[in-house]
């Protein structure tokens, strides 16, 4: 009997020891597009998907994540190849292979629909019967997950499972099915990065959501699953409870909904004119009470997202939004925009800059109020300068740049040459490629509207960019945007910084630079031509057309981009709290002594303007049709590449022509010249 016993134990303790050893080799999960929204380039980016990451580094458990076709990553996951797949739909039909996580919490998916069929625009009480008044019998789904019962119970409909979220948004957009049952956020994202061709040709059923929640599923052959995901379902109880899943989802742009119901909300980006405001908002009289207002407030690409995204389906999540001067005139053409008609008597509408306020107007009517515009400068260190006997030339180039870069760069004290955008998006990296290539002669299109990224002049532009961010820029630097770029000049570990002049007002603020007081500005740097060396851009209130609250949207807008409140501001908070960019009168003497860099901004940004609308910008950073995001989107990720070390110049722009031109190609921009 004491040998049975021993015996026992020894086969405890061995069981423990495979269970140990079980959890020191990595968990692998397969993930899929099904997730909103996994990134092709990193697994751990889309907001379900750094849930999971998040809740595993809780656990302190590796973690290896690989992507695939959502119904392979259910088949290797049942096989057991891999430890688990996620996200799975809490509908999906699952065998007893699988132990699911406690629910994940997501959006909403819907029944996406073409905007011609959308005949009824009422909210169904009953959607099979709407659906079968309206004769729309298809309804596509994603392959590996299912379509709602109550529809697979009806010999009405015809149910075609597809291959991807593109592949089914191809087919509703060729009449192949009726209606597609798809995650609302997926889809959006979908449509903004992959097909903008069909943006704005479909609508979501109204009031027909069906709530979703994800979940983590485990294989039960992988060794103390059980222990597992029970142990991943307090980790995610964790995240609730401190904000951080929720926290998480906004990073994102998902928010809640109900916490807008009965306030005006402001969609807007993550810029510093926008948190001046809203501190001044909150601690001072307005035209609104801030606790009628609720600001959401994100990563600009992510807001550019959110917005192109609702547009793309005929939706809207906002009052009020600032939106850039890439595409107000886009969507105010569209009729998605209200026109600002009429002005309060103490407006000033003059004083407005003429390249600020000709971005706004279309067709002769005036869409947006600019609140924050920015044109290209130069920030510099005036002491490392002296201290190597260095001094800039009369007319500053970038291969001055280059040469001035090098001799101050002191990787071993972290001190670097220049920092430069390299986040992908076309509103980050691109913003700076695309008006180097403008200073260097290129453009985007000729003017038969073919793409032109494999000239010389992209490739010279393209060239010196990755020479600068790869020989003289700081360490693991591929994915770094304008605040990243920002904190380390004012930090004191950047020699130079070329980027937007609305970022000149936190760099000369005590409160925030190390370097103020030996921080120099001049304006940006030449290729071989001065005309495009420098972009424009604004941030513009506008309205969308669906906004439930018109007038009281129109009465903030107006608040916040007067003079009235430029003048507020600078009392509360300081001269360089100001707005900048916008108006005439922000640049006073106190302003321009205030803020060293003013009398630069002011002057490039006249010199920008134009007395005729459409004129006014004359660096061009983006081709103005929808299907630019997409074409940037694409354009950076290759040139990336080439910051990464992933692919030459030649290489990177050949794909890039490629990619642009299959995305105009199927838009239909060469269709009559086809025929």
């Amino acid at each position: 009997m004491l040998h049975l016993a021993t015996a026992a134990r020894w086969l405890f303790v061995t069981a423990l020891i495979i269970s140990e050893l079980a959890y020191a080799r990595p968990i692998v999960l397969a993930t899929s597009e099904v997730s909103p929204f996994s990134d092709s380039k990193d697994v751990s980016k889309g907001y379900v998907n750094e849930e999971v990451v998040k809740a595993f580094e809780e656990l302190d458990e590796q973690l290896n994540v690989e992507r695939y076709p959502h119904a392979r990553a259910l088949m290797l996951a049942k096989k057991g190849t891999v430890d688990g797949v996620f996200p799975v739909h809490h509908h999906e039909r699952f065998t007893d292979a699988f132990l699911l996580s406690d629910a994940i919490p997501a959006g909403a998916s819907g029944f996406l629909i073409r905007t011609k069929d959308f005949k009824d625009n009422s909210s169904p009480d009953n959607l099979v019967e709407w659906l079968k008044r309206q004769n729309l019998r298809g309804i596509g789904y994603l392959r590996g997950t299912t379509a709602p019962k109550f529809l697979s119970k009806e010999t009405f409909f015809n149910l075609y499972p597809g291959a991807s979220t593109v592949n089914l948004l191809d087919l509703l957009g060729k009449g192949r099915i009726d209606v597609l049952f798809i995650d609302k956020y997926s889809a959006k994202e979908a449509l903004v990065n992959e097909r903008p061709n069909l943006i704005g040709k479909f609508n979501f059923i109204p009031g027909a959501e069906v709530a979703s929640t994800y979940h983590l599923a485990l294989s039960k052959q992988t060794p103390g699953a059980s222990q597992l995901i029970e142990k991943f379902n307090l980790a995610l109880q964790k995240q609730k409870q401190s904000r951080l899943l929720t926290l998480t989802l906004e990073k994102y742009g998902v928010y809640d909904a109900s916490q807008g119901e009965e306030a005006l909300v402001v969609g807007a980006p993550d810029i510093n004119a926008v948190f001046q405001a809203k501190a001044y908002l909150d601690k001072h009289d307005s035209p609104l009470l801030h606790s009628n207002i609720q600001w959401r407030i994100m990563d600009e690409t992510v807001l550019r997202r959110r917005l192109l995204g609702d547009f793309s389906v005929n939706e809207n999540s906002f009052d009020l939004v600032l939106i850039g001067s890439y595409g107000l005139p886009i969507w105010a053409k569209r009729g998605v925009l209200l026109p600002f008609k009429s002005h309060p008597a103490d407006y000033d509408i003059d004083d407005i800059i003429p390249a600020a306020l000709h971005a706004n107007i279309v067709d002769g009517q005036l869409y947006g109020l600019p609140f924050v515009a920015e044109t290209t400068l130069t920030f510099y260190r005036k002491d490392l300068l002296e201290k190597f006997s260095l001094s800039l030339p009369t007319v500053l180039t970038y291969n001055d740049i280059k040469s001035l870069a090098k001799q101050v760069h002191i990787p071993e004290k972290e001190v670097y040459g220049i920092g430069l955008r390299t986040r992908v998006g076309w509103g980050q990296n691109m913003a700076l490629v695309s008006t180097m290539a403008n200073t260097y002669g290129g453009a985007w299109l000729d003017n038969n509207m073919q793409p032109t990224l494999d000239s010389k002049a992209w490739f010279d532009a393209v060239g010196m960019y990755a020479e600068l961010v790869r020989q003289y820029g700081p360490p693991d630097n591929h994915d770094m945007g304008w605040q990243e770029n920002q904190e380390l000049f004012a930090q004191g570990k950047l020699a130079f910084f070329v980027d937007a002049s609305s970022l000149g007002g936190a760099l000369f603020d005590d409160h925030f630079s190390k370097v103020t007081q030996f921080t120099g500005v001049t304006y940006a740097p030449l290729g071989k031509q001065q005309k495009g060396a420098q972009w424009f851009w604004s941030w513009n209130f506008a309205i969308p057309k669906q906004s439930r609250y018109v007038e009281e949207a129109q009465l903030l807008a107006h608040f916040l981009t007067s003079k009235i409140f430029i003048n507020l501001l600078k009392k509360a908070r300081g001269e360089y709290a100001a707005p900048s960019g916008t108006r005439h009168s922000t640049y006073s003497s106190d302003y321009l002594q205030a803020v060293p860099y003013a009398a630069f901004e002011h002057q490039a940004l006249k010199l920008l303007s134009s007395d005729k609308p459409g004129n006014a910008m004359v660096g061009k950073q983006f081709i103005p049709i929808p299907e630019f995001t997409a074409i940037g989107y694409a354009v950076g990720a290759q040139i990336n590449d080439v910051v990464t070390g992933g692919k030459s110049v030649k290489a990177a722009l050949e794909g890039a022509q490629s990619q642009t031109q299959i995305i105009l190609e199927r838009a239909g921009y060469f269709a009559d010249k086809e025929e």
